[in-house]
C-alpha cells in the first residue's frame, strides 16, 4: 500500500476546519456525527494526519456552514475576535431562510 504524502494545503484545510469548528462552539464528536465519522477521524483531519476526501469536504463545509473554498483558509473568516466568535455561534443556529434574511439585511446595511 502506498503512503500518501500530505501537502501544505491538506494541513491548512485541517487547521481551518478546526478553527471554524471551535468558532462555532462544536466539539469534534458533534462535527464527526454531522459528517458520519468518529471524533478520532475529525482529530486526524484537523491535525493534517489524514487527507479529507472531496465528498467529505462537502459534508464538512455544510456542517460548518461555509463553502468548500472557505476551508482552504482565510484566517479573517475564522472568528478571531469575541464578537466574531459570538456571531458565528449564533449564525450556526439559524436555518437557511433566516441566514438568507440576515445576509440580505447586512448587504442592505453595507450599501447605505
Amino acid at each position: 500500500m502506498s503512503r500518501i504524502t500530505l501537502s501544505p494545503i491538506d494541513i491548512q484545510i485541517g487547521k481551518t476546519i478546526r478553527d471554524r469548528r471551535v468558532a462555532l462552539g462544536l466539539t469534534q464528536s458533534e462535527l464527526g456525527g454531522a459528517i458520519g465519522v468518529s471524533f478520532q477521524q475529525v482529530q486526524k483531519y484537523e491535525r493534517g494526519a489524514n487527507r479529507v476526501a472531496v465528498s467529505t469536504l462537502l459534508q464538512v463545509a455544510g456542517a460548518l456552514r461555509c463553502s468548500v473554498a472557505d476551508l482552504y483558509g482565510d484566517p479573517v473568516l475564522t472568528g478571531q475576535s469575541p464578537s466574531e466568535r459570538a456571531i458565528l455561534k449564533l449564525w450556526s443556529q439559524l436555518n437557511q431562510k433566516q441566514s438568507d434574511a440576515v445576509a440580505a439585511m447586512l448587504q442592505q446595511f453595507l450599501t447605505r
